[in-house]
């Protein structure tokens, strides 16, 4: 049986590999509703980074609160899948997070994180899978809707 300290004298020289969460909400016309941050030149989901001391549900649920004033629980989600996101300066993993209902756009309110979101729209599948380049590799799989639960995204070197 290991000890606690071999444990984490082990584990200490390991790769850290930092998270992030995001949540999929759909409006009845099957289109996802999708964020446009400043700093980012895509579309993606309302999500962000995962913190110390949280799951990556808890994170999902933190950051679509944040980012677009619209309040879950976690019964209220299920995991979707997860992107393996690859780079010459980071390597890390993408939580994605389903809701279980359907968004009635006529009775949420969406209050966006002014400082870090520019905009939102719905989008269908059709017009992301016709328009690739201009949204995120968690929003491709989504639209794909090849129900895998892991996707590899190779991201482009930072300029």
């Amino acid at each position: 049986m290991y000890e606690r300290e071999d444990i984490q004298k082990y584990l200490a020289t390991r790769v850290a590999r930092p998270s992030s969460a995001g949540v999929i909400l759909v409006n009845q016309q099957d289109e996802a509703l999708l964020l446009k941050a400043h700093y980012k030149p895509y579309w993606s989901f309302p999500g962000g980074w995962v913190d110390d001391q949280q799951t990556p549900a808890q994170a999902a649920l933190r950051e679509l609160v944040e980012e677009t004033g619209i309040s879950l629980r976690a019964e209220d989600i299920t995991f979707a899948y997860v992107v393996d996101r690859i780079s010459d300066i980071m390597h890390t993993y993408q939580f994605m997070f389903r809701g279980n209902r359907i968004i009635d756009e006529t009775q949420v309110t969406i209050v966006l994180q002014a400082d870090e979101i520019a905009e939102y729209r719905f989008v269908s599948r059709e017009a992301i899978l016709a328009d690739p380049i201009n949204y995120g590799g968690a929003v491709l799989v989504w639209a794909r809707d090849t129900g895998e639960g892991y996707a590899e995204q190779p991201l482009e070197a930072a300029a």
